[in-house]
């Protein structure tokens, strides 16, 4: 027998707490305090709810014994049981909770001894309960309006008279209704969050600062933990540097490029470690909000043996690192048709990228550094490039990232699948990466075109991408689904133009016509036959002959053998219209899967057009100036936006026509938009 957990008797409220002290039986908890888990929904309280083993319920807290717990999913079976009966944990630790709701092992525990995780277990009471309302479901994650609460309560107060001599008595007692200010507890909103779906990512300090604040309103309080990918296994060059051959590079066909140089690799001596693996490294997997794992892929790995040529062979060092060494005296070879390759993990440049020096650079490596500048009308290809110094040139990246820590002017960065940085200004230049995000300090007179654009300051830029966040834009034309400005004005009388690309809904209006023409015709066709086959089924020749077939099927009828043979003549007398009846039932069983097959593709465009008209949305923080945001619908089959000239893009940007729609004019306030859209149910 031990005693119940306590609670301090001066509730948070200004009211009494009730104090369990009963002696009770070891993991019981009495339930005769318990309240239900929603208001008005009963809970059967006859029994007392018993938890597991690894659960103890002791007079110094609430205990899990961690040696004694099977699996997580055996914790979390017993917190759900203990939470769905209308239980909460007073003085929780909610990280120690989360470790065993789901990272706990079993098999190699932390700690064997019993883990303190609460300080004991109250009811969720009733008049608590319905406290807890304002939970929004919102796309980064669970949000919760906190209000000012009041919290009534009903107490009985005396009613005085006067005895014969005038004293004042007490004559009887009368209920008075009483309301006091009260708040929400992080505890207790651990039990109703549970009881919600939400099991995972609770935003314990946020939630906390807010409770002892007192704050009031709209507060992001769980998200979910996105996961980490994998690190791909790699290769890295040992080699000590790469010569440069300053003769024009040779073509096929005997021809020569002057804009680039013939590169010239070192001569390897024997044993020479020129290439080691760099292995791959799995990623960490997210959770959802109901405590889901969000799976990773595995990261890719590769096997070295494949890049190596003639004159190498693969070997493992002391450390166990997989090496690529030369085994004879030769020169540095690149085999782009086999990637056969020696190569450096990565090619530095000091001298800059020009006529002079390098030429026009086609880099094969994974990753380049140039300390100098790149100047005008030259051009840089290849993978993760980082330039230290101005870029007035062209770089662009095959794969891998484009990293410029000064200003990129006159020039353009092109990245054909991956990211752009650059830290310092652009300037009358472009900067494209269509599949990858793009970060800029400043921009002023850029092209910017990305799938994902951040920029710092932006004046006079044309940028197009699916989402642009910009601190402070002036005088720019940008097009977007996802738009969020911190500070929107104009710039030498030239307005900031917004385009909100909505998506051309048309054709699946003419798609979900041409389904439910198909689907009538099948109709149609499948009534037709039908018919045909009730008029066939009803020839009472036919009913009596399938009436004696399923009777003998069924044993409920012997025949004898002139029986047998009279209904075997009858079966081939009846062969033609048996066999037409085996046809219509095949036919109709075909339609019916054709009908099936219809609703599912209805299905599937009513899935196809609510996605591609979710997520479009507008956010201008402050406007300082003229800003204008048009909703942009571009028809089915037209020619992209990014397809377009820099003149064109620009203006189309900035015009008004039919395929427009105003949403906002002003030179200041500002505008918080989001596009939504009633569908007819298909």
């Amino acid at each position: 027998m031990v005693a119940a957990s306590r609670v301090p008797t001066q509730g948070r409220d200004g009211y009494s707490a009730r104090v369990h002290t009963e002696a009770i039986m070891p993991n019981t908890i009495d339930p005769t305090i318990t309240q239900p888990v929603e208001p008005g929904r009963p809970i059967d309280h006859s029994q007392p709810l018993t938890l597991p083993h690894f659960l103890q319920i002791r007079s110094d807290g609430f205990f899990v014994l961690p040696d004694a717990v099977g699996s997580a999913s055996d914790f979390r079976q017993a917190i759900d049981h203990l939470f769905s009966a209308g239980y909460y944990l007073y003085g929780l630790n909610y990280d120690l909770l989360c470790h065993y709701l789901y990272d706990f092992d079993p098999a190699h525990p932390a700690v064997t001894q019993p883990h303190y995780i609460a300080q004991c277990v109250l009811p969720f009471l009733a008049e608590r309960q319905v406290l807890y309302r304002g939970l929004i479901r919102a796309e980064a994650g669970i949000e919760y309006l906190f209000e000012q609460l009041y919290l009534t309560q009903t107490v009985e107060v005396p009613v005085y008279g006067r005895d014969a001599s005038g004293q004042a008595i007490v004559i009887g007692r009368r209920e008075e209704i009483q309301t006091i200010v009260t708040q929400l507890e992080f505890d207790e909103l651990v039990a109703f969050m549970w009881q919600q779906g939400v099991r995972f990512g609770l935003h314990q300090a946020v939630i906390k600062d807010i409770l002892a604040q007192h704050k009031t309103g709209r507060y992001l309080i769980a998200t979910a933990r996105a996961p980490v990918p994998g690190v791909d296994a790699g290769v890295q060059e040992q080699t000590a540097e790469i010569h440069r051959d300053d003769h024009p590079r040779k073509l096929a066909g005997g021809r020569v490029d002057l804009t680039q140089f013939q590169n010239r690799y070192p001569q390897i001596k024997a044993r020479a470690v020129l290439l080691m693996k760099t292995p791959c490294r799995p990623g960490r997997p997210g959770r959802t909000l109901s405590g889901g794992i969000i799976h990773v892929p595995e990261p890719f790995d590769f096997d070295l043996g494949t890049l190596a040529g003639s004159g190498t062979e693969v070997q493992i060092d002391k450390e166990g690192h997989e090496l690529i060494v030369a085994i004879c005296d030769g020169f540095l070879n690149i085999d782009s048709e086999t990637n056969q390759i020696s190569i450096v993990d990565k090619i530095i440049g000091r001298e800059g990228v020009s006529v002079r020096t390098t030429g026009d650079l086609a880099l094969q490596g994974d990753e380049y550094e140039e300390h100098g500048e790149v100047q005008e009308r030259r051009i840089v290809t290849g993978k993760n490039l980082t330039m230290f110094n101005n870029v007035y040139g062209t770089v662009r990246s095959t794969g891998g990232r484009i990293l410029l820590k000064q200003n990129l002017v006159g020039g353009a960065a092109h990245n054909d699948a991956g990211p752009i940085s650059v830290e310092g200004l652009v300037s009358n230049a472009q900067v494209r990466a269509e599949q990858g995000e793009i970060t800029i300090a400043r921009a002023e007179n850029a092209i910017v075109i990305g799938q994902r654009v951040n920029i710092v300051e932006a004046k006079s830029c044309t940028i197009l991408a699916d989402e642009v966040d910009i601190q402070q834009a002036s005088g720019c034309a940008i097009a977007a689904k996802q738009v969020h400005i911190g500070k929107a004005g104009a710039r030498a009388d030239q307005e900031t133009a917004i385009c909100m690309l909505l998506p051309d809904l048309s054709g699946f209006g003419r798609r979900l016509e041409a389904i439910q023409q198909q689907e009538q015709e099948g109709l149609h066709k499948l009534e037709t036959v039908k018919k045909a086959l009730a008029l066939l089924t009803q020839e009472d020749e036919l009913k009596r002959y399938f009436g004696v077939v399923a009777r003998v099927k069924k044993g409920e009828l012997q025949l004898s053998p002139e029986q047998q043979a009279s209904l075997k003549r009858k079966s081939e007398q009846l062969a033609p219209k048996i066999k037409q009846i085996n046809q219509l039932n095949a036919g109709m069983r075909t339609m019916q899967d054709a009908q099936s097959f219809v609703r599912a593709q209805a299905e599937e465009l009513a899935k196809a057009r609510e996605a591609a008209a979710a997520g479009i949305q507008c956010k201008l923080e402050e406007i300082t100036g003229e800003t204008v945001v048009r909703a942009l619908t571009l028809p089915s089959g037209a020619q992209a936006l990014s397809t377009l000239t820099v003149e064109a893009l620009r203006a189309r940007l900035r015009t008004a026509d039919s395929q427009t729609k105003l949403l906002f004019s002003d030179q200041n306030g500002c505008f918080i938009w989001q596009y939504s859209i009633r569908f007819t149910p298909l």
